[in-house]
């Protein structure tokens, strides 16, 4: 239970952001999978930016959520172990869900099968080994944020006695980090081996710290744009993401370079637009965004079985437009008796 001086922090429009992140992941996904759009063009180029950055605007708003929702004084309050289990109760029980459906239909996600592997992904701990330990498609992710709240306690902490200073230097120390991998890391890789460098910790932890900076600057200030502001604002934001220049066609170029730095200030600022927007009476489809945003996560890692299960089928865009439906129904699905029941059980743990 949050202190009685500490009313619950509004969060602004990340719930409808959230939705259409996830969509652009699966449509980025399923794009490519079914082959729908020619390489090299703009619209592939557009999805690829769009898909691959969407995954990088979730870093940014997990470490922003977590930041600021849970402060020092509830985590010291309920005590780590039951902000681990709440964690827990949030991340494991879809990824289990996935990990199982891998491993049970032999669908070849990840590496082989091997007792290391799967002791790995049981234990949540992949992500400080290798991320694409991952028996899931885009676990990869799962295991990074599994790394955040294994520190978190710690990190709030630092942060109640460090304020925003100590915010500061965490986003910049890992930035700097990550300058190694993303300059020359990557591609000076084979090509085998450059998405598996790219999903290193070091390449990825600083947008985590970049979210918990913003929720350090929301929290000092109680000024708020009004949505048609935040609207026109991001309109030249996504534009850069989906302009078609310049062209490439190994989408990790896309992701490397001084260019990825611009992109994630892009996508920052996106997500510092919905978390600094007012709240307001969202409307109709800002209220399908919202509910979009509450199965992201399902929408996330279960879109890769619904491919698998439609390709052997229908290829081109009739594939394409079954998958995301399949995808849809299943992230409603498996929020409306996994999560939530599973979310009612952490509230339930809560001091």
């Amino acid at each position: 239970m949050e202190a009685r001086s500490a009313p619950p922090a509004r969060l602004g429009l990340l719930d409808p952001l959230r939705g259409l992140l996830a969509l652009c992941v699966a449509v980025y996904h399923l794009g490519v999978w079914f082959n729908i759009s020619q390489s090299g063009g703009g619209a592939n180029i557009a999805m690829a930016r769009l898909g691959n950055y969407s995954v990088s605007a979730f870093f940014v708003l997990s470490g922003f959520v977590l930041f600021r929702t849970t402060p020092w004084r509830r985590v010291r309050k309920e005590g780590p172990g039951r902000f681990y289990l709440r964690r827990f109760l949030r991340l494991a029980p879809v990824f289990y869900l996935a990990f199982a459906l891998n491993v049970a239909f032999r669908l070849g996600m990840g590496p082989e099968v091997s007792g290391r592997f799967l002791l790995e992904n049981l234990t949540l701990t992949f992500g400080a080994i290798h991320p694409n330990h991952a028996l899931v498609t885009g676990g990869w992710y799962v295991g990074l944020v599994a790394l955040l709240y294994f520190a978190f306690p710690a990190l709030a902490w630092l942060r109640e006695k460090g304020g925003l200073w100590f915010l500061a230097v965490l986003a910049l120390g890992l930035w700097a980090w990550s300058l190694p991998s993303t300059l020359h890391g990557v591609m000076e890789q084979p090509q085998w081996n450059r998405f598996h460098t790219y999903v290193l910790a070091p390449n990825q932890l600083f947008l985590l710290a970049w979210g918990a900076l913003l929720a350090g600057l929301h929290e000092t200030t109680e000024r708020r744009l009004d949505p048609r502001w935040a609207l026109l604002l991001a309109i030249p934001l996504v534009w850069i993401l989906v302009k078609p220049t310049p062209q490439f066609f190994d989408h990790l170029v896309a992701l490397t370079g001084w260019l990825r730095y611009r992109y994630l200030l892009v996508v920052t600022g996106l997500v510092a637009l919905a978390a600094f927007t007012r709240d307001g009476e969202p409307g109709w489809f800002g209220n399908q965004l919202g509910r979009l945003g509450a199965w992201s996560y399902g929408l996330y890692l279960l879109h890769p079985f619904a491919m698998k299960l439609v390709a052997p089928h229908l290829a081109g865009r009739a594939g394409f437009g079954l998958s995301l439906g399949l995808a849809l129904v299943a992230a409603w699905a498996v929020h409306r008796w996994i999560e939530e029941p599973m979310g009612k059980l952490g509230r339930g743990a809560k001091a």
